[in-house]
């Protein structure tokens, strides 16, 4: 296990950029029109959206953006490099769906409260004196409980990995 990966909320572990770390414009101003323009300074350069208003079966009103770039309703228009568009035009994702598997999370916190080295196989520090005994054993048996899961994943991928080239080795 890497050091890098210790924090789930870190930095993202693709190259894909993420919603958070993108400016979004304000949300659609609330009117009586169904449609109209709004004007949008982004740069120094003046653009015209336009904003829907669409009734709601229980009553009330949702406003959207119209973006400008594929004309999809949107709640939010995201401005990167100096082009306002949705986030499927930018290609931006939630950070949420590459967050990594959590037994990954949990090995990592289990290790840096202990003051261990990031790595399933890394040395583990001696107990501190001011830790009970009980506590660092059961500290320790989650550490194992949890780097028990990673171990499996690996294994898992290993077998994927032997499996895959067996079967393109056979078909030669």
């Amino acid at each position: 296990m890497d050091a890098r990966l210790i924090a789930s909320n870190g930095p993202p572990r693709t190259r894909q950029q993420m919603i958070d770390g993108v400016q979004r414009i304000a949300r659609a101003p609330f009117t009586a029109l169904a449609r109209e323009e709004v004007r949008v300074v982004v740069d120094g350069v003046e653009l015209l959206v336009m904003v829907e208003r669409q009734e709601r079966p229980r009553g009330g009103w949702q406003v959207y953006w119209r973006a400008p770039c594929c004309d999809r309703r949107c709640c939010h228009l995201y401005v990167l490099g100096g082009a306002l568009a949705c986030r499927v035009c930018l290609g931006l994702d939630y950070r949420s769906r590459h967050v990594l598997h959590p037994a990954l999370i949990k090995a990592a916190k289990i290790r840096k409260r202990l003051g261990a080295a990031p790595g399933v196989l890394s040395k583990l520090p001696k107990r501190p004196a001011h830790w009970r005994r009980d506590y660092w054993a059961r500290t320790l048996a989650e550490l194992a409980a949890a780097e028990g899961v990673i171990l499996e994943l690996l294994g898992a991928t290993m077998r994927e990995v032997k499996r895959r080239k067996a079967r393109l080795d056979d078909g030669r």
